[in-house]
């Protein structure tokens, strides 16, 4: 391929390099840039014009942020898994905390299904924050002014979900490019929350094969997604079988090894997508 890789990534240098500010529209720069590229590399957190752009001129990047334009957060994660028929724990979603208060009262929670304890989950936040386990609607109703309902992408709203009792641990699946990392993730003590954010400590060792079950669901995510850069949360049913919980295109990176270990890995991925792309994969680098 003769035309040259553009980044955008600030710390990813190609041929060509660009970085944006946020205060600023994107310009006739911006625009030739991408039009003369022949592949480009995105930032994880991708300004919705920029995408809009490199859509427009059909250009291959990495990674590709569509599902967190549309579909990000915890309201747009339960709407995919519904909509791809992909196991999840029982979900009833929400525009505001006062109509999933009044359904409860109405006897529609209990009506889908729903079993309390349940998690309350607002649209946004991340690392375990705006996620609240409530046994009865009086507990709901006192998450006013508690619950954000805002998605920075997303849809905004909460979802009710089913509390699968799992010894407060989850399964993480990470994908930089294809499969990079599969481990448990084990809460401390007394907590529901298993993030490690939150006390929580990580498990490469135990019960690989149901690491290997909750890898296969987040490959056929993946696979009808085109998830390329990505955390994907799971947990397991009484039955052991895997349930998706969320995505997560902005993760935490302790758990592989910090910040700079993970600019490594993010370079390799993307290097082994511009492979196959037909691209050299050494035209790029880490910034200095």
């Amino acid at each position: 391929m003769n035309s040259y890789l553009l980044s955008f990534h600030p710390a990813l240098e190609g041929d060509e390099n660009r970085l944006l500010d946020p205060a600023l529209s994107l310009g006739p720069l911006e625009e030739r840039l991408v039009a003369n590229a022949g592949v480009v590399i995105l930032p994880q957190v991708c300004r919705q014009d920029l995408y809009c752009l490199v859509k427009k001129y059909q250009k291959p990047c990495f990674p590709r942020p569509g599902l967190q334009m549309h579909l990000d957060g915890k309201v747009g994660n339960a709407a995919l898994f519904t909509a791809l028929d992909l196991p999840h724990p029982l979900t009833l979603i929400f525009s505001s905390l006062d109509e999933a208060v009044k359904h409860w009262q109405k006897g529609g929670v209990i009506g889908a299904g729903l079993t309390p304890p349940l998690l309350a989950k607002g649209a946004g936040g991340g690392e375990g924050t705006n996620v609240f386990l409530v046994g009865s609607v009086r507990e709901l109703e006192g998450l006013k002014n508690r619950l954000d309902t805002r998605c920075g992408h997303g849809p905004d709203g909460m979802v009710l979900q089913q509390y699968v009792e799992c010894g407060a641990r989850d399964i993480r699946v990470v994908f930089i490019g294809e499969v990079l990392d599969c481990f448990w993730r084990v809460g401390k003590q007394g907590e529901f929350r298993s993030n490690l954010s939150q006390g929580g400590r990580v498990d490469r060792v135990s019960e690989p094969g149901c690491l290997a079950k909750a890898t296969g669901l987040a490959k056929r995510l993946r696979q009808r997604t085109g998830l390329d850069l990505a955390a994907v949360d799971l947990i397991l049913d009484p039955d052991q079988n895997p349930l998706l919980l969320e995505i997560n295109p902005y993760f935490g990176r302790k758990a592989l090894g910090g910040g700079n270990s993970y600019l490594r890995l993010l370079l390799q991925g993307a290097r082994n997508w511009l492979e196959k792309q037909g691209v050299e994969p050494e035209r790029l680098n880490l910034a200095c």
